[in-house]
């Protein structure tokens, strides 16, 4: 029996399905809104915390590195919770190979803020900490930004342009770099997603 052979439309049908078939297994979709807003909440009350008490990184370096350090862990901990919801959710492996490729591929970025992060401890200069860690974690996002949406990469370069205003324009201004960096960005992000994800649709 000769079968049939397809039609333009039908060939260029059966491309676009074999497409997202591919996006489906090689892009990393469990990484939830609500863990983003979640992280811009945490990144602007943080920072508004620092400004009301006034936790300089110049007056109370120390104050200020735990208090980031506890927003870090308090974000880490919801966007995990909300991760392994999500994955559930779509009966997914949760700590299957995308994850460990993510993890993987931000690692390196984490373990190099950390350790800058000693160096201006150390040197006394831990009021440039907003601008290495923003660049940091945009460097983490595009590291890993092709098993990602595009949003994510877009977040990355805002990430890298907010870092430089922080080293340049902002480094007298911690406290409002911090809130545009890790507050604002990560809630546009938050915002998008979930519009994208339908989850924010009226009605």
């Amino acid at each position: 029996m000769r079968s049939r052979a397809l039609s333009p439309d039908e060939a260029v049908e059966s491309l676009d399905t074999i497409r997202t078939v591919l996006a489906r297994t090689t892009r990393y979709t469990h990484i939830s809104w609500v863990g983003i807003a979640l992280a811009g909440t945490i990144g602007l009350a943080t920072s508004a915390g620092a400004w009301l008490f006034d936790v300089s990184p110049r007056e109370a370096p120390r104050e200020f590195l735990l208090l980031w350090c506890t927003a870090l862990v308090g974000a880490l901990g919801g966007g995990l919770w909300t991760t392994v919801r999500k994955a559930r959710r779509a009966r997914e492996a949760v700590f299957g190979r995308k994850l460990q490729v993510v993890s993987l591929g931000v690692l390196p970025s984490l373990v190099a803020a950390a350790l800058v992060t000693c160096v201006l401890v150390q040197s006394g200069a831990l009021d440039l900490a907003p601008g290495f860690w923003a660049l940091f974690y945009g460097l983490g996002i595009l590291a890993v930004s092709h098993v990602l949406d595009w949003e994510f990469q877009v977040t990355a370069w805002a990430f890298l342009v907010a870092s430089a205003a922080s080293f340049f324009l902002l480094r007298g201004a911690p406290h409002l770099a911090m809130m545009v960096t890790f507050g604002a960005i990560h809630l546009v992000l938050g915002v998008f997603r979930c519009k994208k994800e339908g989850a924010c649709q009226p009605g």
